[in-house]
């Protein structure tokens, strides 16, 4: 034991922990400061661990600059830790990540991406000495800022490592879905179709097996499909956007009869707001050299300063819809407004996550309706028919779907028709 500490204040600090009496989270830290310095091997993790959860506290929830304080005391209490201790990673991993999100929170991005690669470092040096270790937070958030800062190709190339490695039933197969859903919306951000495709029907796929076995919903598989549907529309690929959609109309005819076999929460609003969101990445393009949030990821996992920029956003894209003159510009605008306010729900949503934003599926359909443009009204039913479903509401999303179907079918047979003679599909 060091000379230099007061043999009192650990004496007092120990008799604190063992006292029957409740702690507060203040009491725990300052016993737990005292006794890290005596034995770092015991009580610095403790200490990492209370000081975050210190900053929970309701006294500090508008003070960012003291939870940044408290998470870089965890991040000095987690270094204490010898490095040939087990431990080591996955409490340093966890302290950096706190005060990573503190420095976003005050908008000091390049320090936090500076932390943000020492934790992928970290990270990647544990997995290379044992693959299986559950330590692979750092490389798929790394993964998160390298997608914000517009580095899709790299934030893909991990993503796809961390997919083939966390196979369902491996040791990383928790929330393999969401994995793959980040990994196909980097790949099309980045240009790789191909990769996009692959991991579109690996969704698909993973929807299907988990279906059969009954761990995941009929609804999880429609809007997997529904994803398939827009890539293969999105590269040009209409027929097989097409059997992606009456397969897609099979299941949705099925719930609209019999609803899901078994509940599941509001976990299918969460999927589908996701997905949802990679639906209009077109319009969410950042200006050169400006960050935006990982389109693809958990809204709850995107940098909090571009979360709280991107959604400060919304009152001004509702006044843009309503100056915009041309009826199309409107259109656009107004969907626009519709996927960021759909996301925005996802971090305020109750029980009744759907009729917040319903009203603007319902005007996105009107809009287009009055345009007179069946290709627009089209994807507005398909918007709405999937919130719909996302929402419980199964014979209403049917009968938008349907519709949707149809103007899209009428869309292809009017394309058909104009094409020249020599480009005929049917000589």
């Amino acid at each position: 034991m060091s000379g230099d500490v007061d043999q009192d204040a650990v004496l007092q600090a120990r008799n604190v922990l063992l006292s029957s009496a409740r702690l507060t989270r203040r009491q725990e830290v300052e016993a737990y400061r005292v006794l890290a310095k005596v034995s770092p091997a015991s009580y610095a993790p403790k200490l990492a661990n209370a000081l975050i959860h210190l900053s929970f506290d309701d006294s500090l929830r508008e003070l960012p600059e003291a939870r940044l304080d408290l998470y870089r005391e965890a991040v000095d209490a987690a270094r204490r830790l010898d490095e040939s201790d087990p431990r080591h990673a996955e409490v340093l991993l966890d302290a950096l990540k706190w005060y990573q999100s503190g420095l976003f929170e005050l908008g000091r991005r390049p320090e936090a991406l500076t932390v943000g690669e020492e934790r992928a470092g970290i990270s990647r040096r544990a997995v290379d000495a044992d693959p299986d270790a559950p330590l692979w937070s750092g490389l798929t958030l790394w993964a998160h800022s390298l997608a914000e800062e517009g580095r899709h190709a790299e934030a893909a190339e991990l993503l796809e490592e961390f997919v083939r490695h966390s196979r369902p039933g491996g040791a990383q197969s928790g929330g393999f879905a969401w994995s793959l859903i980040e990994w196909c919306a980097e790949a099309e951000a980045a240009g790789l179709r191909e990769t996009a495709l692959v991991a579109a029907q690996e969704l698909v796929e993973l929807e299907r097996g988990e279906l059969a076995l009954g761990q995941t919903s009929l609804t999880s598989l429609l809007l997997a499909l529904l994803r398939q549907a827009e890539l293969y529309d999105g590269y040009g690929q209409r027929d097989a956007a097409s059997a992606a959609l009456d397969e897609a109309a099979t299941l949705l005819a099925e719930l609209a009869a019999n609803g899901e076999p078994k509940v599941w929460s509001g976990y299918q609003f969460t999927y589908w707001v996701v997905l949802f969101g990679l639906s209009g990445r077109a319009a969410e393009l950042p200006a050169p050299g400006r960050p935006g949030p990982a389109l693809g990821a958990y809204v709850r996992n995107w940098a909090p300063d571009l979360r709280e920029r991107h959604f400060a956003e919304l009152p001004a894209l509702r006044e843009a819809v309503e100056r915009a003159e041309d009826p199309a510009d409107r259109v656009a605008a107004h969907r626009k407004l519709t996927i960021r306010s759909a996301l925005h729900s996802e971090l305020h949503r109750g029980n009744r996550f759907l009729e917040p934003v319903l009203p603007l599926f319902d005007e996105g359909v009107s809009l287009t309706r009055r345009l007179g443009d069946e290709a627009l009204s089209a994807r507005a039913l398909f918007d709405r028919a999937s919130a719909l479903a996302a929402g419980y509401r199964y014979a209403d999303a049917y009968a938008d779907f349907q519709e949707a179907q149809r103007l899209r079918n009428s869309c292809d047979m009017r394309e058909v028709r104009a094409l020249p003679a020599s480009r005929d599909p049917q000589r």
